[in-house]
């Protein structure tokens, strides 16, 4: 495995050693859904939930529109 797919494939793995990004990934599984959507279950500030969103656009695990 070359350094690029190795630090690819490390980027995945911390993304998935979270557990309120591992149910964001479930949730999405069922199709597609606005940000306020996928933080409404968590009891956490906005800003806090998207720094998770931004780990999973940074691992490629999802992809955001505007």
């Amino acid at each position: 495995m070359g350094q690029s797919a190795a630090a690819a494939a490390d980027a995945v793995f911390h993304a998935l050693s979270n557990p309120t990004r591992r149910l964001v990934l479930e949730r999405l599984s069922a199709g597609p859904a606005t940000v306020s959507e996928l933080a409404a279950p968590f009891d956490m500030q906005l800003p806090s939930f998207v720094q998770h969103l931004a780990v999973l656009e940074q691992s490629r695990l999802v992809t955001s529109r505007k």
